[in-house]
């Protein structure tokens, strides 16, 4: 651990929130706060002991290399994402500012864990999604249907007739099962039904 790096004051880092470290251009890190042990699970120890780009995931190394160098040429990293691996075999989503000490080739940065709200947002999209797929469900129902007045069959696009449960399951995602309503059920002879297990559900 380098207890004299430069701008690194233990005075405040030990209690941030956030993730602060120090990072020098080889690609490991110098310095880290205790926020990275309680969001990762890895000791200080073991962060520093490997290449940083090891607990990136791996669908994210090469974006992170990439702005690592950007930084390393003088640019700043602002609002930066990417998924780091957590001791537990998880990965939780990272976002960065950083920037770059050219002269002593330091990289100082702060993350924070934005894995709720990225959940958040998966979860909201996932459900604008489904909307819009109610949505093209319904718009293909609201139309006039040319439908048999004995068999009550509809016919579709193709001029090809088939049932109304047919068509729906075909146009949407609904599936049908068959019972007997208490009306009909009603209307119906109980001597239609020989066998007690016979009778249809109600």
């Amino acid at each position: 651990m380098v207890e004299d790096t430069p701008g690194f004051d233990s005075r405040f880092v030990d209690l941030s929130i956030d993730m602060l470290c120090v990072a020098h251009f080889d690609g490991y890190f110098k310095k880290l706060n205790p926020a990275w042990e309680r969001t990762l699970g890895f000791t200080v120890a073991e962060l520093q002991s490997r290449p940083i780009l090891d607990f990136v995931h791996p669908d994210d190394r090469e974006r992170s290399r990439l702005e690592g160098r950007r930084i390393t040429d003088g640019a700043q990293a602002l609002s930066f994402e990417n998924r780091y691996l957590c001791k537990d075999g998880s990965y939780k989503w990272l976002l960065w500012n950083a920037t770059g000490d050219l002269e002593r080739q330091l990289i100082y940065a702060v993350a924070r864990d934005v894995t709720a709200s990225k959940q958040v947002e998966e979860e909201r999209e996932r459900l604008v999604r489904e909307l819009q797929a109610a949505l093209a469900e319904v718009k293909a129902l609201q139309r006039i249907l040319p439908i048999c007045m004995y068999c009550k069959n509809v016919r579709d696009d193709e001029n090809y007739w088939q049932t109304v449960e047919a068509y729906i399951s075909q146009h949407t995602h609904t599936k049908f099962s068959h019972g007997i309503c208490p009306a009909c059920y009603e209307k119906l002879s109980p001597t239609w039904f020989d066998d007690p297990g016979d009778e249809p559900d109600r």
